[in-house]
């Protein structure tokens, strides 16, 4: 089926480039510039993605506006609208979420200073949320509004430029390869490092935290938050390859030319990806891959008896892929894979033994976004003061969401994320699998997030942000009539009669 060309204004043309690669550079700004967990990797990509957004804005207002004066009527045009009431319900939560961090800074009750271990209080309400550490407070809300902006921007940038039929739009596509391509690097530098056994991160920069030979792994610092940044990849890698190849089986060399196609270079990107977590050697990412990669497959046998049955035989060479993918990450990590089972979480449980009391002592409004680690400085145990390890995060984010947003604040969190994922289905945007898909890839994250931090890591949650809005920019699939498919039938069997005797 021929797609109509869109015609668009010279400068709207101009500015989607130049806006693509400015996303595309902020998405291998967020791994690379050591897992964007430092100060200034963290403010660099919070402004810039503010940025984006508003570069996003300006090609929204180019392509739908200008377009239309600058094309005649009778010439095809933007003239949809950009979102639908459930795409507004999402908004409005996570401007919600917002607003309630920025009355936790307005009402502070405190600030904190942890060199002295001293508070310095504010007059506030005690009937409104409130935060213990005005500061962090609001380099938090900071944070939360440029994943907010990151998020619209994104959506506008997938949705421009969709031609109609189109379940992909070009740039979605091209996302996906950048990303997968630059986690297929991290994957080879951080095997390269593991087989170096080096101590200093990329060979730059030495680790204050979590100094272990094994405890890194590419541009990571903690090998557990790269584990979750490929975890959330993989998923949709397999995915989008899977939906295309469906969508051009029934031509010609169907077993062959649907399946080995381009695209199936996204799949050994994204099997390099799934290897990349087994050689990470982080217990939790592993086990959560594993799962997800029984239950994908499981979803894609399901699909392939669904359709034609001669697609199973691409879910049984995917199985081998995999297989493949998982011996080559034990082979890479060696001796190393044993850490799975041997490493000690006992420091880890106690923390969160010390944590729970301040979400018991401050349950319905918790105590301010950020301000988790001066509180953990008056809880933790007296055998801990003594030293000198601090703790910023609570080593699980749902354990930190509760005990810095309280019961209201961490309702309206869950809200914003449940109905992000029941979005599509419920304005049904994507394919059935397609959007299967995308939930076993958000769950890595969010399951993930009960024993670890992939949420406190601005990189990882970047993209779990921009995922969530190629999820939600997945276009509608135009389904055919029992009249058209008639009408397409009689076409062709019209041009056979015509094509023979021109032959004979």
């Amino acid at each position: 089926m021929s797609v109509e060309a869109i015609f668009q204004h010279p400068l709207a043309r101009k500015l989607g480039i130049v806006t693509e690669g400015f996303f595309l550079f902020l998405a291998l700004f967020g791994p690379w510039a050591f897992g964007t967990t430092q100060d200034w990797a963290i403010r660099l990509l919070c402004y810039g993605s503010i940025i984006f957004f508003f570069m996003a804005l300006a090609l929204y207002y180019l392509d739908h506006h200008f377009s239309k004066r600058f094309f005649a009527e009778d010439r095809p045009h933007r003239k949809d609208r950009l979102w639908g009431w459930a795409d507004w319900v999402f908004i409005a939560l996570g401007i919600l979420c917002l607003l309630y961090v920025a009355l936790q800074w307005f009402n502070a009750q405190s600030d904190y200073f942890a060199t002295t271990y001293e508070f310095i209080p504010y007059p506030y309400l005690e009937w409104l949320p409130s935060s213990f550490d005005k500061r962090f407070t609001l380099f938090y809300l900071f944070k939360y509004t440029a994943l907010f902006f990151t998020y619209l921007g994104a959506r506008i940038l997938f949705q421009n430029g969709r031609t109609k039929g189109r379940i992909f739009s070009l740039r979605m596509e091209r996302f996906l390869w950048v990303v997968l391509v630059s986690t297929f690097v991290m994957v080879m530098v951080g095997s390269f490092m593991r087989l170096d056994q080096t101590t200093t991160l990329l060979w730059l920069v030495e680790r204050t935290r979590w100094a272990g030979i094994n405890n890194s792994f590419g541009p990571y610092g903690y090998r557990s938050s790269a584990a979750q940044y490929m975890n959330l990849l993989w998923p949709v890698g397999i995915a989008f390859w899977w939906s295309l190849s469906s969508a051009m089986e029934g031509k010609v060399y169907p077993r062959f030319k649907a399946y080995l196609n381009r695209y199936l270079v996204i799949v050994v990107l994204s099997l390099f990806a799934l290897a990349g977590v087994w050689i990470a050697i982080s217990r939790g990412g592993v086990w959560i891959a594993s799962i997800v990669m029984v239950l994908l497959l499981a979803l894609m046998c399901l699909n392939a008896l669904h359709g034609r049955k001669k697609r199973i035989i691409a879910a049984l060479v995917s199985l081998l892929l995999v297989i493949g993918a998982a011996g080559l990450g034990l082979q890479v990590a060696g001796k190393d894979a044993k850490r799975l089972m041997e490493t000690d979480s006992s420091g880890r449980l106690e923390q969160y033994e010390a944590s729970w009391p301040i979400y018991h002592d401050y349950p319905t409004y918790g105590v301010g976004a950020g301000a988790y680690y001066c509180m953990y400085d008056l809880y933790q145990p007296e055998k801990s003061r003594n030293t000198d390890v601090t703790f910023p995060f609570a080593h699980s984010d749902w354990l930190q969401l509760f005990i810095e947003f309280g019961n209201v604040g961490s309702a309206l969190v869950v809200a914003l994320i449940l109905w992000g994922l029941l979005l599509p289905w419920v304005t049904k945007r994507g394919t059935y699998f397609m959007r299967l898909a995308m939930i076993l890839a958000f769950s890595t994250a969010l399951a993930h997030a009960i024993v670890d931090l992939p949420f406190y890591i601005l990189s990882v949650s970047w993209l779990f942000v921009v995922l969530m809005a190629f999820y939600h920019a997945l276009g509608r699939p135009i389904r055919k009539s029992r009249r058209d498919s008639g009408e397409a039938d009689s076409q062709n069997i019209r041009r056979r009669r015509v094509i023979q005797p021109a032959n004979s």
